[in-house]
C-alpha cells in the first residue's frame, strides 16, 4: 500500500515538533482552487477499476488513455499508466525556502519588488513632492509596464495623478535626450542592466521537491479547515453530488441541511464538465488521468464562491436593466403618455453591453476544443467497447460544426467585405539584361562581387556578422550615410563596438546566473548532483561612447510623431441607428417583453 494512503487529515502534520520548521506556515490566507480539484490526491498510482469503467461509458471526448491516437478505446487495468510524473513527493519543509516563497507572495500581492539597496532621495518637481517610496514605485512600474501605460503606472503608485507622472517622465526623457545630443552614451552599459537569471534543470527539480513539501502541508491544513466548515460534504465528489441531488429530488433533505449552492447548480454537471472538458486535455500536464487516478472533485468553498458570483452578477444585471427601462419609459412618456411599464429585450441587451458582459456563450463553447487542446471524435465508441481507429477531428471542423452564425442583412454583409488587391502578373520582356544591370547597380557596394565573396569566406563568423549588419544599414535602410570608405569604416567600428558590448553583457549575465544558482542550492540545503561548471568573474564593465544610433537613428522618438485623436474621433459611425419601430406600445403579444411593475421613484 502506498504510504500516502495511510495519511488522514485528522492526523498530525508529517513534520514533527522537534523540527525547526514545525511552526512554519504560509503567510497568505489559503484559498482553494476554483476549478476542479482532484479528490484524495494521496492515492495509488494506477487508476481504479471504477475510473476505467467511467472512461469506457458515454464518452466522446478522449480521456487520458487516448492521448496517443493509436491507443484503443478499451484497455485493461494493467495497461494503464503506472508512472505519474506529476505526483508530488512528501518531504521536510525548508524554512529558508518558505521564507523566500512568502517574500515572493508579498511582492506579487503588492505588485512591486522593492530593492533595499536602492536609495532614491525625496525631491520636488514644480509643485509636486516625490518621496523615496513613490520614486521606487514609479521606476518599478516603468520597468514592468513601459512609459506609455500611464493609467497602469498611476494605479501602482496610487498617490500621484497622470499629469504628475507624465511630468516626471517628460523630465527624465528630456535629460536623456540632452545627454544623447551631447554625444554621450547612457549612464549604464548593457552589462549593468539586471537580467533574468537562468537555473539548471537539476536546480529546478530540487525546488519542486521543496515546493511539494510546502504544498502538502498547506493543502492538509486547508482540508482541515474545509471539513471544519462544511462537515462531511466539504469535498463534492461525484458520489456526494449524486447523493445531494437524490435527497433534493426526493425531498429527504431540508433546505438548511443541503448546501445552498446545490439548490442552484447541478453539481454532477459541473463535475462532468471538469472531467470531460476543463481537465481532459490531450497534454498530459493538463489531464486529470495523469495527475491522479481519482475523478475530479470540487471543494464546497469553490461552489460557494461560484454561487456568490452568480447571485451578484444577476442582481447587478437586473438592477441595470430596470434602470435602463425606466430611463427609456420616462423619456418616451413625454411624447406618449400611455407608454406601459414593460421591460423589453433591447433593455436587457443594452444592460449587458453597458456592463461589458458577453451576449452569449456560443463563441466560448465553439473554441473550447482548441483552447483546452481536446481530442474530439465524430462517433462515440461502440456499446461493447470495440476498438475504433478514428482520428480526432480537426479544430477547424469542430468550430465549423459548433458555429451558430446569425443571418446578416445586406448592409451588414457589405460592411464585412474585405477588399482584396490583386497583384498584376509580371509580363516577360526582352529587357532582362537591363533589369539585371539595375539590380546590380542598386546593390553595388563598391567592391567587386567575386572579391567580396572571397573576402567574406576568409573572415571569421564575427567579422561576417559585422559586415552583414553594415550592409543592412547601408543598403536596406533610409540612413543618409555617404557611400565612402571613411563612413563605412566608422560604421563598421560602431557595429563592432556594440557587438562587443553585447558579448560583455552575456558574460555578466552568465556570471549572475552562476551566483544565483549557488545561492539557491544553499537555500535548499543541498548539493547539486553534478558539480556546476565554474564561471569566472568578467571583471569591471568596459565602457565606450561609440554607438550606431549616433549615425543611424533607431526611431526611439516614434511617439512624438504620432497624431493624437480624441475618443470621439475614433468612433465608428457606420453603425445604423436603432429604429424605434419595435417600441410600439400596442404590441401586446411580444414574446420578448416582460411585464414588470416599475416604481418611478426607484433609483
Amino acid at each position: 500500500m502506498d504510504p500516502d494512503e495511510e495519511y488522514s487529515i485528522h492526523d498530525e502534520d508529517h513534520i514533527g515538533p522537534n523540527t525547526d520548521t514545525s511552526d512554519a506556515e504560509l503567510m497568505v490566507e489559503p484559498y482553494p482552487v476554483s476549478d476542479a480539484h482532484s479528490g484524495e490526491r494521496d492515492s495509488s498510482c494506477g487508476p481504479s477499476e471504477a475510473s476505467i469503467n467511467i472512461i469506457k461509458s458515454e464518452y466522446v471526448l478522449s480521456q487520458g488513455d487516448r492521448l496517443d491516437n493509436r491507443s484503443p478505446l478499451k484497455r485493461q487495468a494493467a495497461e494503464t499508466h503506472n508512472y505519474r510524473p506529476f505526483k508530488r513527493q512528501k518531504g521536510v519543509v525548508n524554512s529558508e525556502y518558505l521564507e523566500l516563497l512568502n517574500s515572493d507572495i508579498n511582492d506579487a500581492a503588492h505588485r512591486v519588488c522593492l530593492d533595499d539597496e536602492v536609495d532614491l532621495p525625496a525631491s520636488q518637481l514644480g509643485l509636486t513632492q516625490w518621496s523615496s517610496i513613490e520614486k521606487q514605485l514609479l521606476f518599478e512600474a516603468l520597468s514592468r509596464l513601459g512609459r506609455y501605460d500611464l493609467p497602469g503606472i498611476v494605479a501602482r503608485i496610487s498617490t500621484k495623478s497622470e499629469v504628475e507622472v507624465q511630468q516626471y517622465i517628460h523630465i527624465l526623457d528630456g535629460a536623456a535626450n540632452s545627454r544623447r545630443s551631447n554625444l554621450h552614451r547612457s549612464f549604464l552599459e548593457s552589462a549593468e542592466f539586471p537580467a533574468a537569471v537562468e537555473l539548471s534543470q537539476q536546480c529546478c527539480h530540487a525546488q519542486e521537491e521543496a515546493a511539494d513539501a510546502i504544498s502538502f502541508r498547506q493543502e492538509r491544513r486547508e482540508e482541515q479547515r474545509e471539513e471544519l466548515k462544511w462537515g462531511a460534504k466539504w469535498d463534492i465528489t461525484p458520489s456526494v453530488a449524486r447523493e445531494i441531488a437524490r435527497r433534493l429530488d426526493n425531498g429527504e433533505s431540508d433546505t438548511e441541511d443541503a448546501p445552498h449552492f446545490a439548490q442552484l447548480f447541478h453539481l454532477s454537471n459541473w463535475l462532468g464538465l471538469s472531467e470531460r472538458l476543463f481537465m481532459n486535455s490531450s497534454i498530459p500536464g493538463s489531464n486529470w488521468n495523469y495527475v491522479d487516478d481519482k475523478q475530479p472533485s470540487v471543494w464546497a468553498t469553490a461552489f460557494d464562491d461560484f454561487y456568490s458570483l452568480a447571485v451578484s452578477v444577476t442582481r447587478r444585471l437586473v438592477q441595470t436593466t430596470l434602470f435602463i427601462s425606466m430611463s427609456r419609459i420616462r423619456a418616451k412618456r413625454e411624447v406618449r403618455p400611455a407608454t406601459r411599464d414593460i421591460v423589453r429585450r433591447k433593455d436587457v441587451e443594452a444592460a449587458v453591453a453597458s456592463l461589458g458582459m458577453m451576449a452569449n456563450s456560443h463563441e466560448v463553447w465553439r473554441s473550447i476544443a482548441r483552447r483546452l487542446r481536446l481530442d474530439v471524435f465524430e462517433d462515440p465508441p461502440d456499446s461493447d467497447g470495440e476498438h475504433v481507429d478514428d482520428e480526432p477531428m480537426a479544430y477547424e471542423e469542430i468550430e465549423e460544426q459548433l458555429s451558430v452564425e446569425p443571418e446578416l442583412s445586406d448592409e451588414q454583409v457589405s460592411g464585412k467585405e474585405v477588399l482584396k488587391f490583386a497583384v498584376p502578373p509580371v509580363e516577360d520582356t526582352d529587357g532582362d539584361d537591363a533589369d539585371d544591370d539595375d539590380s546590380e547597380q542598386a546593390y553595388d557596394t563598391g567592391i567587386d562581387s567575386e572579391a567580396a565573396q572571397q573576402e567574406v569566406e576568409q573572415q571569421n563568423d564575427e567579422e561576417y556578422e559585422i559586415i552583414r549588419e553594415m550592409d543592412e544599414v547601408l543598403h536596406y535602410s533610409s540612413a543618409s550615410i555617404p557611400d565612402v570608405r571613411s563612413a563605412k569604416r566608422g560604421l563598421k567600428l560602431r557595429i563592432s563596438t556594440e557587438r562587443q558590448q553585447e558579448a560583455q553583457a552575456d558574460l555578466h549575465d552568465e556570471f549572475a546566473s552562476y551566483q544565483a544558482e549557488n545561492e539557491m542550492w544553499d537555500i535548499l540545503r543541498k548539493k547539486p548532483p553534478m558539480e556546476l561548471p565554474k564561471v569566472q568573474s568578467p571583471g569591471p564593465v568596459q565602457r565606450s561612447h561609440l554607438d550606431v544610433e549616433s549615425v543611424y537613428p533607431l526611431g526611439r522618438d516614434w511617439a512624438t510623431k504620432l497624431a493624437f485623436y480624441e475618443e470621439w474621433e475614433t468612433l465608428d459611425n457606420k453603425e445604423g441607428s436603432v429604429s424605434d419601430a419595435d417600441d410600439d406600445d400596442d404590441d401586446d403579444d411580444d414574446d420578448d417583453d416582460v411585464d414588470v411593475d416599475i416604481d418611478d421613484d426607484m433609483e
